[in-house]
């Protein structure tokens, strides 16, 4: 099995540095890595949190600035920061079940806010820096980053801000929340269709009604945070980084004045605002390092445990918040297996209804049946996972243990007996000349997922039962399990080579492939699994160089780069 070691970052560098995952040597003003890339380089004030926050009436300075709702509460934060850089210290933000969650929050100097503007010569035009429409062809995007800096090297704060009271001129209902549909510009439009194209079958993988696909972009014309979100995901899948970033950091700041929101907990765009923030986080970190903070699932923890009021979950997920919490869940289970920990769940939830309690005689309610089902296999491999790295094989009860394996071994294989026909594959053809591993097709990507999650979570059962001995396989002969572990993966890799558009399926194998790989002999397999995560990575930006190079090393394959693999047996 394969493990890695990160270096460890520092939890006091700039927020900055901290969001964009690089390292902070933590020079004040401005530290070096700002400094080179011209970017904004802040820090956090000390002891901040998100809080309750219950609005007041409003003041007649608010309104007398002229600004959304969004840019005067940014405005009226502002007033209140002291000016000076502090130490970032995480503060815990507790839910309904008394379980605290750690959450960030930024606030940002008045005072240097009022200097930038002194020495930047903010333009009343967000974008009168960018390229001229005449000489690029077409008007400057909306999220173009006018980066002007000012004697310190900053990029004042206050060109988002302005650019953000360009974007979002409209009446609001609540921060953040427009009375009206505010209409897309043709950029934010091309990037949004983007997004419905090839980003909205990520998140509803194991949904069969699509609800982040069909559901997410009528609510983006309503709420800022989600339209950046999706927009900052769309931009950085599309490789359009300037965009992104600017994206991004708008969705962030206006997030974090949602967070302080009394009904933030109860607000589903939030949660799939984050959800989404997340795999733009996964997406922005260096192919060469690939290993991923993931804020954004702490925040999202938050929001799930803190409006969690009763001990049920519906997997069928009929409403869009259900959806991004099955999203969070398999997201958790990406963590989990990569970082060798538990996941942050409750799992005192109880499904229900259970799919196999399910009837209806409705011609749609097979969409609704065959969500529950995928999910349910969702939630199986979650406790598989959780189980393997919870910690207890060390203190525990062998024997208690024990019963838990075989309760979880009969779980999954009983989804696999009972699950409807439809989740069979079409054709599942034997290995060829071709390629090495079978080839494997499927009518809808929740099949295809499910399919890869039974094989997942089987993996996990046989590696980690209990009493089993780890061995180092360097040239002695597999064991029976390994060749049981070896004939699950090259499912798990057929599936993928035979559907490269189903996206999930390839962060299976980027996700599982530490377990299984060091396992794999043959040249050709080998090849074929490199050639998975190279496409993987050339057509949808997700980090695989690190592993590539890592499996290289493992496999002491000719041409193999050692610089930047964190892994090694």
């Amino acid at each position: 099995m394969l493990t890695w070691y990160s270096k460890y970052r520092s939890r006091s560098g700039c927020l900055t540095c901290r969001a964009r995952r690089v390292k902070c040597d933590e020079t004040h003003p401005t530290c070096k890595a700002c400094s080179k890339k011209n970017r904004p380089c802040q820090w956090e004030e000390p002891h901040t949190k998100f809080k309750d926050y219950r609005p007041g009436g409003a003041s007649s300075s608010k309104f007398a600035t002229g600004g959304t709702d969004d840019e005067n509460e940014a405005r009226d934060n502002l007033d209140g920061a002291d000016g000076e850089n502090g130490e970032d210290e995480d503060e815990e933000m507790d839910g309904a079940d008394g379980i605290g969650e750690r959450s960030r929050s930024q606030s940002i100097s008045q005072r240097n806010i009022r200097k930038n503007s002194q020495t930047d010569g903010v333009l009343d035009s967000p974008y009168s820096s960018a390229p001229s429409a005449s000489a690029q062809g077409f008007s400057a995007p909306p999220y173009y980053v006018n980066k002007v800096e000012d004697t310190r090297g900053h990029v004042s704060m206050e060109t988002f801000l302005a650019q953000e009271s360009q974007m979002d001129q409209h009446p609001l209902g609540t921060a953040g929340h427009a009375a009206e549909p505010i209409p897309l510009t043709h950029e934010e439009a091309l990037l949004v269709h983007h997004y419905t194209e090839h980003i909205g079958r990520w998140l509803d993988c194991t949904d069969a009604t699509d609800q982040f696909t069909l559901g997410v972009p009528e609510k983006i014309t309503l709420c800022s945070v989600l339209r950046h979100a999706v927009i900052a995901l769309a931009a950085r899948h599309s490789r359009n980084d300037s965009v992104a970033d600017a994206a991004y950091q708008r969705c962030i700041s206006l997030l974090i004045l949602r967070l302080n929101e009394e009904a933030a907990s109860h607000d589903e765009t939030l949660l799939c605002a984050i959800v989404i923030l997340h795999f733009y986080e996964q997406l922005s970190v260096p192919s060469s390092v690939g290993l991923e903070d993931e804020q954004h699932l702490a925040g999202c923890s938050a929001i799930i445990r803190s409006s969690q009021g009763h001990h049920f979950v519906d997997p069928s997920a009929p409403t869009l918040r259900e959806a991004a919490f099955w999203v969070y869940v398999r997201q958790c289970i990406h963590k989990a297996t990569i970082n060798q920990q538990p996941l942050d769940i409750d799992f005192s939830l109880q499904l229900h209804p259970t799919p196999s309690s399910m009837r209806d005689a409705h011609p749609l309610a097979r969409l609704r049946l065959e969500t529950a089902w995928s999910n349910q296999m969702a939630w199986n491999l979650a406790r598989v996972v959780n189980f393997c790295y919870d910690g207890n094989e060390v203190y525990g009860d062998m024997l208690s243990r024990m019963q838990q394996w075989e309760e979880l071994w009969e779980l999954v294989h009983t989804w696999m007996r009972d699950r409807p026909a439809g989740f069979n594959p079409i054709y599942q053809g034997p290995v060829d000349d071709s390629c090495s591993f079978p080839n494997t097709w499927f009518t809808a990507d929740w099949h295809a997922v499910s399919f890869c999650y039974y094989h997942f979570a089987c993996i996990m059962l046989l590696r980690f039962r209990p009493h089993s001995d780890s061995v180092v396989h360097d040239g002695y002969r597999l064991s029976e399990t390994d060749h049981q572990i070896l004939s699950h993966a090259q499912a798990i890799c057929g599936a993928a080579k035979s559907s490269k558009e189903a996206v999930p399926l390839a962060i299976t194998v980027r996700h599982t492939v530490f377990i299984w790989g060091p396992l794999v002999s043959s040249e050709k397999q080998r090849k074929e699994i490199i050639e998975i995560l190279a496409d993987f990575e050339r057509d949808h930006v997700w980090p695989t160089a690190w592993l590539i190079n890592a499996l290289r090393n493992e496999w002491d394959m000719s041409g193999a780069s050692t610089a930047s693999s964190p892994m090694k047996q």
